[in-house]
């Protein structure tokens, strides 16, 4: 929630399409979390996990997860998922950015680059379909992989509603400060 809400007030969203009512914030890395904000407050819905996208099922080949379910999105397409995914296929530990930079000569990184991209593309539209956002900004380590931004998002349209994808995708401006921003916004709100 303060990820998102920073970038929707302060940052990415403010700067670059500030009539945007509805903004998705994704933190994509060792975990995955998000937020939702509309018309610049966070809705945290009556349990207060609005936006929690990263524990909802995606594809049981993720395995059980922490917390007690099994094939959530954090345990198919988080960063460390990925990497136990690749090394499951080659028998080798490499990293996320190992394995994106030999994707093109390492048939076990394209595997896990192309599982990437495709979960997410599936993870995205069940949330675009469910909340239609005007914004979704990407965060967190495996959120800065440029290939989110293009075959990545292409990877949501077979999967969405409808045949067209309206939503706009954005790097996010206020880098690890995002948090903190808002932090400060929400406690502001709370006056």
């Amino acid at each position: 929630n303060c990820f998102a809400v920073a970038e929707a007030r302060m940052g990415a969203v403010q700067s670059q399409f500030p009539e945007a009512r509805v903004v998705f914030g994704v933190i994509l890395g060792t975990g995955v979390g998000g937020g939702v904000v509309v018309d610049g407050k966070v809705i945290g819905g009556r349990q207060g996990i609005g936006g929690e996208w990263g524990h909802n099922l995606l594809d049981e080949s993720g395995g059980p997860c922490y917390c007690g379910k099994t094939g959530c999105v954090e345990k198919v397409i988080s960063g460390p998922s990925l990497e136990a995914y690749y090394a499951g296929r080659s028998g080798e530990n490499r990293s996320l950015k190992d394995i994106l930079a030999r994707r093109n000569e390492d048939p076990a990184a394209a595997e896990t680059i192309a599982r990437l991209i495709h979960f997410f593309g599936k993870g995205i539209a069940q949330v675009i379909n469910i909340l239609d956002p005007d914004v979704i900004v990407l965060g967190g380590g495996v959120g800065n992989i440029d290939l989110l931004y293009t075959e990545g998002v292409a990877g949501v349209l077979p999967h969405i509603f409808n045949n067209r994808l309206d939503t706009i995708f954005l790097k996010p401006e206020l880098g690890d400060s995002a948090g903190v921003f808002g932090a400060a916004l929400l406690t502001v709100d709370k006056g």
